[in-house]
């Protein structure tokens, strides 16, 4: 009997071993096969183009399709070379609306914006210029006006520029070729305060947008210049809104004039003060502790009445009894 259990013990023990293995393995083949992924691999065909080296370490990636001529500038390092890849960090972007940029010493215009021949113009530090035509495309009527340069102290200036998108204002920076610090449009008129000066578009959305600055503090005036108008034939691509006028505060009104006096009839009887009084001297206001007074004195006056009739009544009734 205890043989015939020992045998079945050591049988399991056995088969037992001889399973792990196997379920070993079929856990490891089930984990290694590879999971099916179903999202869609992402489109960059809205960002590609014809990729040219423009020099410290940036590319300009030409485009000329249906959202017309587009020069998207991108950082790439100092070793690309044609044929890697440019889908990297955006530094601007130009086209029919912004045609003119800098970046990294570099001044970027992109020239003929409204012809079918765009041609993406680079100038170096050094004043050499290298011109890169974009694809042929579509000419258009070229709405946009400017840029109109503008200095506003502080080391600072700016470029306005108008389109069918509205007023926009560029901002620069000395030093480092022009560094760009800040870019002003309809949806962002205005510098935040922690800028440290004033630079805003009055009435962005109006008819007549204004460009105000002021980088000097104490008692400088603010700085204003007009955008230029539309040319003949192009219309914004938005309904004009002025900006409401800021609301004054109400003067209060003046205090009311006290009624004058109406003069007393004859009916009346009026008594004119002498003295003092009659010099314009005005009287104390009587009080509860005048009225107490008065009306004590009275009471006194009264009662001492009484004691002398009843005096004198006494002296009577005596003077009649010494007769009688």
């Amino acid at each position: 009997m205890r043989t015939a259990l020992r045998t079945s013990v050591v049988t399991v023990a056995l088969a037992g071993a001889m399973l792990v293995p196997a379920a070993g393995t079929a856990f490891a083949a089930a984990t290694a096969t590879p999971l099916s992924s179903s999202a869609p691999a992402s489109d960059n065909s809205r960002y590609e183009g014809e990729p040219v080296y423009i020099g410290e370490g940036l590319v300009a990636v030409l485009r000329n399709k249906a959202e017309g001529p587009e020069a998207w500038i991108r950082e790439v390092g100092p070793q690309w070379k044609p044929g890697d890849t440019y889908m990297v960090r955006v530094v601007t972007k130009l086209d029919r609306t912004l045609p003119h940029d800098t970046a990294k010493g570099l001044d970027l215009e992109l020239t003929k914006a409204a012809s079918a021949r765009p041609v993406l113009v680079v100038t170096a530090a050094d004043g050499s210029a290298t011109s890169y035509p974009l694809p042929a495309g579509e000419a258009s009527t070229d709405c946009r006006v400017g840029p109109v340069g503008q200095e506003i102290g502080a080391g600072m200036s700016a470029e306005l520029y108008l389109s069918e998108l509205g007023p926009k204002v560029l901002l620069f920076e000395a030093g480092d070729g022009g560094r760009g610090f800040a870019q002003l449009d309809r949806t962002h008129p205005a510098l935040p305060e922690s800028a440290g000066f004033i630079a805003r578009i009055v009435n962005p959305s109006g008819a007549e947008p204004v460009f105000e600055w002021k980088t000097q503090g104490g008692n400088d005036t603010v700085g204003r210049v007009a955008f230029p108008a539309f040319p003949q034939g192009c219309k914004p691509g938005y309904a004009f809104t002025d900006d409401k006028p800021v609301t004054k505060p109400t003067t209060p009104a003046p205090a009311a004039t006290p009624a004058p006096v109406k003069p007393q009839t004859a009916g009346q009887t009026s008594v004119v003060p002498k003295g003092p009084v009659a010099a314009g001297a005005e009287l104390p206001a009587r009080t509860a502790a005048d009225t107490v007074d008065t009306a004590t004195m009275t009471a006194g006056a009264a009662l001492v009445a009484a004691f002398g009739a009843l005096a004198a009544s006494v002296v009577l009734r005596r003077r009649h009894g010494a007769r009688d």
